[in-house]
């Protein structure tokens, strides 16, 4: 397989053909991060397209695959925009997707997931619901362990509550956000490799952002790194928890952590 450390990039829009929001139903872009998942990447391009919803764009993030996935990318003339070149890690591959998004929301769909339904765009952003001012639009998620509710609210401060694939972010959100690089500085920052989106979130509730939920279900979901109970994770949400609102009132929070990641232990032993 060919291998590659350049920076590779393709699609509509790196052809001139770039998407804008216009007045009524908005653009969205959907953000699929891959890396050596060629046949689940394409079930995802399939996903994406038979989605009713016509206001949409699909960027595809590569780390560099080298088990085919470029050529899939190279052979799709529909794809709207690919990047492929080897990256830090999950977050900063979703920085990238940010940076090339044109929509005025944005969703992560992982390589993995699904959504729901083929109506799913439609039955949230054709006109339905009144989303002018949201900053974040929340709903369910199928995950293996059942049907996963996410909430913005005080439950945030213990631990993340808001699913990484039932949640749309309105673009303007990241005027002010990247995973991976201080946007004040330009420099680089910690660069999380689980608990990205518990940064996200946190800041967002923390800044009384606006949310609004809908009772659908989004999405299914296979997992995902960030539900298997690794340390690494547990760690991180602490260091976020004590970044956004200081150590000592983090203390009594972090005491949750610790006995929940006792609890996932014992109950991987039992």
């Amino acid at each position: 397989m060919e291998t590659h450390r350049d920076r590779l990039n393709g699609g509509k829009k790196a052809g001139g053909l770039v998407k804008k929001s216009v007045p009524g139903p908005p653009l969205i872009s959907i953000i699929t991060v891959v890396h050596n998942a060629g046949d689940a990447l394409v079930r995802t391009i399939r996903e994406v397209r038979q989605q009713t919803y016509p206001h949409k764009e699909h960027i595809i993030i590569d780390g560099g695959s080298t088990d085919g996935t470029l050529e899939i990318l190279r052979n799709d003339s529909d794809i709207d925009y690919w990047v492929s070149e080897v990256d830090q890690g999950i977050y900063d591959a979703m920085d990238k997707g940010i940076e090339a998004a044109d929509g005025t929301w944005l969703y992560f769909l992982g390589v993995d997931d699904v959504f729901n339904s083929r109506d799913t765009l439609a039955s949230i952003f054709g006109g339905r619901y009144d989303l002018e001012d949201a900053d974040l639009v929340l709903g369910n998620v199928y995950t293996q362990g059942g049907l996963f509710r996410s909430r913005f609210s005080r439950a945030l401060y213990f631990k993340n509550t808001v699913h990484h694939q039932g949640v749309f972010y309105r673009s303007h959100v990241f005027d002010q956000f990247r995973y991976c690089r201080s946007l004040k500085s330009g420099h680089a920052r910690r660069c999380y490799g689980i608990s990205g989106d518990y940064r996200l979130n946190l800041m967002l509730f923390l800044q009384s952002a606006t949310c609004i939920y809908v009772d659908k279900t989004i999405a299914r979901c296979q997992g995902g790194i960030s539900v298997q109970g690794k340390l690494q994770g547990y760690i991180e949400e602490i260091l976020i928890r004590h970044e956004s609102v200081g150590f000592f009132k983090s203390l009594f929070f972090d005491v949750f952590t610790f006995f929940r990641y006792l609890y996932k232990m014992a109950s991987k032993r039992a």
